[in-house]
Order: C-alpha cells, then structure tokens, then sequence
C-alpha cells in the first residue's frame, strides 16, 4: 500500500491552492461533494510528483470546519535542498517558518528539516536526507 493522499480543511480554497502551488503543486482533480440539504464540500488535489497529493477540503457551511482547521499532526515535503527551498519560499512571501532556518538532526541517517504552517493552520515539514 502507498499514501494517496492527506486531506486539509480549510476555510479559504483559493488561498491554499496559491499556497501549494508555491510548493510545487499543480491542481488535479477537482469536485464536489453533496451532502444534502443544501451543503455540500468542494474538493480540490494538489499534485505533487504525481502521485502523492494534498486534497483540500472546503465546506459550504463554515460551521462544518472542525474547530481547527488545518487538521492533520503534519506532512512532509522531501526536497533536495532545504535551504535552497526555504530561500524561494520566503521570496514568494511565505512567512510562515516555525524557526528562523532550517536545523539538522542526527536522525534517519542525517537530516535537515524546518517545520512551516500552511494558510489553515496545517503543520508541514520540509525534509532533507542524506545529508
């Protein structure tokens, strides 16, 4: 079995999809879904690599968010180079960094990471091996 996909609530679709694409992502598929009596849920997957993707979830009826929206522990991003990534991120107007760079951890053979938050409060991580 693979990951499919991790799916977001948020309360702004347009905003996550300019944020994702800042990530690399690219839109898929896109629909909704109706749940009847006049709700219904707009569902849109980023596209990452092609296969792995983030599906954004938007209710029609706020009061249909979780309290928290951005709901998940956090997913990760592989890149190549951390810093090069957080570098372009910034210049795009992300701001949105836990720590001020990137840090490196004796973990998994050596990695460099940096935890950033997504436009609903969602946690990602930036992760680089092989250091």
């Amino acid at each position: 079995m693979k990951v499919s996909h991790i799916a977001v609530y948020t309360e702004n679709m347009e905003a996550s999809v300019r944020f994702y694409q800042l990530l690399g992502g690219r839109e898929g598929m896109r629909s909704t879904l109706d749940l009847g009596g006049g709700k219904s849920k707009d569902l849109l997957h980023m596209v990452f690599d092609g296969e792995t993707t983030v599906e954004l979830v938007c209710p029609s009826d706020k009061g249909m968010l979780p309290r928290v929206t951005g709901t998940c522990e956090h997913f990760c991003f592989n890149v190549e180079d951390v810093d090069a990534a957080v570098r372009e991120l910034r210049a795009a107007g992300v701001d949105s960094f836990l720590t001020e760079e990137p840090y490196s951890r004796d973990i998994f053979g050596g990695v460099r990471i940096i935890f950033l938050t997504g436009p609903s409060g969602e946690l990602i991580e930036l992760f680089q091996d092989h250091l």
